[in-house]
C-alpha cells in the first residue's frame, strides 16, 4: 500500500552511505527520505554511554540535491536553525529539506566571526586565531566548489592595496580593526560608516563607478579624497562610489606617505580551489582528514575535552556526498569530546569533517512530509533552539509533479466487512509527489468503482451489498485504492449474556458482537444496532442496557436486530423486592418473604419509605402484625383493661382484639401491657405456637439453651413446623428482641 512506502525506500536509498564499523553499536529509531538523494536518519549510537546521532546524507551526484549557506536577511541578524531555513524555502528552485546549525558568531552582536563568502561575495572576511587552543587557529573551509563538489581544504586570502611606492597586505574586509591591522571598507560594510576610533589612520577613496558588490577576484582603484590623521575623531561616511582604509600602528605608518589625488590599488583574491565557489565558510578545528583523525586544535584544550553537544560536516573522498552530523548532550544523550566525535566520524568512513559551532547551537532540522516547514530533529542542550547567524542547507531543486504517496487513516480498516448504510470516512494526513514535495491535501478525494457506496467529500456511506472498491485520487492521479465488503446483515450476531436472569429492578449491559461470513468483526455504525424490550419486562437503552422491571416472576425476551438480522435474548425477573424501600437493595436476601408480607398487608413500612429490617420489634408493633395475619375483629372488642393502653392509643383495637382472642396478657398482674417494649425471640415462639395451635416436638440441641428453659418447647415446637431453624452457629438467641425481619421470616414460613 503507496501510504506504508518508507521501508521500501530505505533499502533503496541507505546504499548511499559509506561502508563503516560501527554499525554493531548503532541501531536506527527514526529514517525518511527527504527529497531525491537527501535522506535523515536518527541513530541511538552505545559506547559506555548511549549518544543521540541525528544525519542527513547529502548525495551531490543526484541531480535534484545541493547544498547551500543560510544567512539572515540583515548582517548580523539571528535565527533559529528551522525558521531560517524554513525561510529559504523558495520554491521549485530551492527548496530545503534539512538543515544544520554552521559559522561561529559572537553571541552579543550576532555578527559571524569567521569567513563566509557565497558566489565569491563576501560575507564576512573573518578572522584566523592564533592560540591552538581556539577552534579556528587554521584556514579551513567547508563549501561547494565551482565543479559543484563538496570540500574541505584549507584557504588562503590574497587582499592586497598598492600604493604608488610600496604594496601592503591587507588584514580583513569589512570588519573591526585590530591592533597593527589594515582594513579595507567597502560601501557593502553592515553600516555607512567605518565605526572605527582615533587611535589609527583612515584615507577615503573615490572611485570612477559605484561599487556595488564585494567579492573574491575584484580589483578596486580609487584616488585619495579624504585623510583623518590619528586622533580624528567623528564618523568616517564610505561613499558608494569609493572605499575608505584604515590601519593602526606600522601599517598606519605605510599609509602616511600617501596625498591627496593618489591612486591605490586595492585587490581581494582567494586561492583557484576556492574561486568562484557556490560558498564556503571557514569554521573548526578539522576533525578528520583522509580517513583518519586530525584535530586542527589542541586535544588536551578546556574546548577539546568538554564533553558536550556537537555539530560537524563531513564529505566522501569523491567529494560527492556531504553529511550533517550531530550528537546530542541531554539526559539521555552523552555528549562527545572533540576527540571522540572525530572518531565517531572516522568509524562512518568518512574522508574528511569539519567542526561546526556546538554546545547549545547545535540543531538538526528536516522537512517531514506534507509540509514546507522545517522541524527540529535533535534535542537542543538548552530544551530548545538557539538563534544562530548562519546554517548549512540540504536543498531540493526536484519540480513538482503529480502526486505518488499519500499517508492517510480510515475509520475502517482495508478489506473490512460493512453493513449497508454504515458511514466511514477518510483522512488525509499528506500527500507528496515522487520527489517528496507536498501537494495539496485538498485536492484529494475518493472515487468508488461501483454503486456500492455514496460519496460526499471524504465521507461515504455504504448503501449496495457487494464488493466495493474505492479509489484515492489527487486530480486525475489515483494515489492509492482499497476494496470492502458490503453486507445487508452480519453471519453471526452474538449477544452476551446469552441469557438474562435478574432480579426487579437491576441493571444490565448486554454487548452484541456481528461478525462477518469469516468471523471477523462486521463494521457499522452504533445507531444501526437497534434494542427492543417488552414494557412489561423493563426498559433497554441503544446502548444496551438492560433495566428490569419493579415485579418480579416474569418471563420474556429482548430482541437485538442489526441489518436484516434479528435474535432474541431470553430474559427471567426473578422474585424480587416488589415494593421499593430507601433502604432495601434490589438484591436483598429475603426477598420474597418481604414481598409476601407487604404484598397482604401483614407488615408495611415506615412513612420515611424505609422498612428497617434490623430494627428491634415493639410489642404493639407485633399486636397489630397479629391482628392482621389472624384477621382479627377490631371494630368490636372489649376492653382488657391495661392501664398503659387507654382507648386512645394508636393501637388500641389491634392490641384488644389479639388481648380477647386469650394469646396474650398484661404484666405485673396484668394491670400493663408495656406496648413500647420489645419482645424476645423466646417470647415470640410462645405467641407463634399459642396463637396457631402448633404441635409436635423436633429435639434440636441449641448451645444456648437448655431443656428446662421456659421457652424450650415453644422454639422446638417451631423447629418442628419450620418456622424457625435458629442461626447457622448452633444458637437460638432466645434473649434477644426479635427483628422485624426475622419476625417476618417466621410469619412467612408459617404460611408456606
Amino acid at each position: 500500500m503507496k501510504n506504508f512506502f518508507y521501508a521500501t525506500l530505505l533499502i533503496i536509498l541507505v546504499v548511499c552511505l559509506p561502508a563503516n564499523n560501527v554499525e554493531a553499536n548503532q541501531s536506527v529509531t527514526k529514517s525518511q527520505p527527504l527529497s531525491p538523494g537527501v535522506t535523515w536518519k536518527k541513530y541511538d549510537y552505545r559506547t559506555a554511554n548511549k549518544h543521540e546521532v541525528n544525519h542527513i546524507a547529502i548525495d551531490l551526484n543526484n541531480p535534484y540535491a545541493t547544498l547551500d549557506i543560510g544567512l539572515p536577511s540583515t548582517y548580523g541578524g539571528k535565527a533559529k536553525t528551522t525558521v531560517l531555513a524554513t525561510n529559504n524555502s523558495n520554491g521549485n528552485a530551492h527548496r530545503v529539506v534539512g538543515a544544520i546549525n554552521a559559522a561561529f558568531y559572537h553571541m552579543n552582536s550576532g555578527h559571524p566571526i569567521y569567513l563566509i563568502a557565497k558566489e565569491n561575495t563576501i560575507y564576512n572576511s573573518g578572522i584566523i586565531s592564533t592560540s591552538n587552543t581556539a577552534y579556528v587557529s587554521n584556514p579551513i573551509a567547508f563549501g561547494i566548489t565551482a565543479n559543484g563538489h563538496a570540500e574541505i581544504d584549507t584557504f588562503s586570502l590574497g587582499f592586497s592595496a598598492t600604493l604608488p611606492n610600496r604594496t601592503l597586505v591587507i588584514d580583513g574586509v569589512n570588519r573591526q580593526r585590530d591592533i597593527n591591522e589594515l582594513i579595507v571598507y567597502t560601501p557593502q560594510h553592515h553600516s555607512p560608516y567605518t565605526l572605527t576610533n582615533e587611535y589609527g589612520v583612515e584615507y577615503i577613496f573615490q572611485t570612477d563607478s559605484a561599487i556595488t558588490s564585494t567579492e573574491f577576484g575584484q580589483t578596486l582603484k580609487g584616488k585619495v579624497v579624504g585623510v583623518y590623521p590619528y586622533g580624528s575623531k567623528g564618523k568616517r561616511a564610505i561613499p558608494k562610489n569609493g572605499f575608505a582604509l584604515s590601519a593602526t600602528k606600522d601599517k598606519a605608518v605605510a599609509l602616511q606617505s600617501l596625498q591627496l589625488g593618489e591612486e591605490v590599488t586595492v585587490k581581494l583574491s582567494i586561492d583557484s580551489k576556492w574561486q568562484d565557489s557556490k560558498f564556503m565558510m571557514a569554521s573548526g578545528p578539522m576533525l578528520v582528514k583522509d580517513g583518519k583523525r586530525n584535530l586542527t586544535m589542541d586535544p588536551s584544550s578546556s574546548k577539546a575535552r568538554e564533553v558536550t553537544a556537537r555539530s560537524a560536516i563531513a564529505i566522501s573522498k569523491d567529494k560527492k556526498e556531504a553529511h550533517f552530523i550531530t550528537v546530542d548532550s541531554t539526559s539521555t544523550s552523552k555528549g562527545m569530546t572533540l576527540a571522540q566525535f572525530a572518531d565517531y566520524i572516522v568509524s562512518l568512513g568518512f574522508d574528511r569533517a569539519l567542526n561546526l559551532d556546538g554546545g547549545g547551537s547545535t540543531t538538526m532540522g528536516y522537512r517531514p512530509y506534507g509540509t514546507h516547514v522545517i522541524q527540529l530533529a535533535n534535542r537542543p542542550s538548552a530544551g530548545s533552539e538557539r538563534a544562530v547567524s548562519a546554517i548549512l542547507e540540504a536543498v531540493s531543486t526536484a519540480p513538482l509533479s503529480t502526486a505518488k504517496y499519500i499517508s492517510y487513516s480510515r475509520t475502517t480498516a482495508a478489506n473490512d466487512t460493512l453493513l449497508i448504510g454504515t458511514e466511514s470516512k477518510v483522512n488525509i494526513n499528506y500527500v507528496v509527489d515522487e520527489h517528496y514535495n507536498p501537494l495539496q491535501v485538498a485536492g484529494v478525494y475518493l472515487q468508488p468503482k461501483g454503486n456500492g457506496v455514496v460519496v460526499e467529500g471524504l465521507k461515504m456511506t455504504t448503501k449496495q451489498a457487494g464488493i466495493e472498491t474505492i479509489q484515492v485520487k489527487h486530480g486525475d492521479t489515483i494515489v492509492d485504492s482499497y476494496t470492502m465488503n458490503i453486507v445487508e446483515a452480519p453471519m453471526y450476531l452474538n449477544v452476551t449474556p446469552a441469557k438474562v436472569k435478574v432480579k426487579p429492578g437491576q441493571q444490565i449491559t448486554l454487548n452484541a458482537k456481528a461478525l462477518d461470513a469469516e468471523k471477523r468483526p462486521l463494521i457499522y455504525n452504533a445507531n444501526q444496532l437497534k434494542w427492543s424490550v417488552s414494557p412489561e419486562l423493563g426498559t433497554i437503552t441503544s446502548g444496551g442496557v438492560f433495566k428490569a422491571g419493579s415485579k418480579g416472576g416474569r418471563t420474556g425476551s429482548i430482541e437485538v436486530t442489526l441489518g436484516t438480522k434479528t435474535v432474541k435474548i431470553a430474559v427471567e425477573i426473578e422474585q424480587g423486592i416488589s415494593y421499593q424501600f430507601s433502604d432495601i437493595g434490589p438484591n436483598y436476601l429475603y426477598a420474597k418473604e418481604l414481598n409476601y408480607l407487604v404484598e397482604n398487608g401483614i407488615m408495611n413500612g415506615y412513612n420515611d419509605k424505609t422498612f428497617r429490617p434490623a430494627n428491634s420489634l415493639s410489642r404493639e408493633h407485633a399486636m397489630v402484625i397479629l391482628s392482621r395475619l389472624l384477621k382479627l375483629d377490631t371494630s368490636t372488642v372489649s376492653d382488657p383493661g391495661f392501664l398503659d393502653v387507654p382507648k386512645t392509643h394508636l393501637y388500641y383495637k389491634e392490641i384488644a382484639s389479639v388481648a380477647n382472642a386469650g394469646i396474650v396478657s398484661g404484666k405485673d398482674g396484668g394491670d400493663y401491657f408495656a406496648p413500647n417494649e420489645t419482645i424476645t425471640r423466646a417470647q415470640m415462639s410462645k405467641i407463634l405456637v399459642e396463637a396457631f395451635n402448633l404441635q409436635g416436638y423436633a429435639d434440636k440441641p441449641f448451645s444456648d439453651m437448655k431443656s428446662d428453659d421456659w421457652a424450650y418447647n415453644y422454639v422446638q415446637t417451631l423447629v418442628a413446623n419450620n418456622v424457625s431453624k435458629g442461626y447457622n452457629d448452633g444458637t437460638f438467641r432466645p434473649n434477644e428482641a426479635i427483628q422485624r425481619i426475622h419476625f417476618g421470616i417466621f410469619i412467612y414460613n408459617l404460611k408456606h
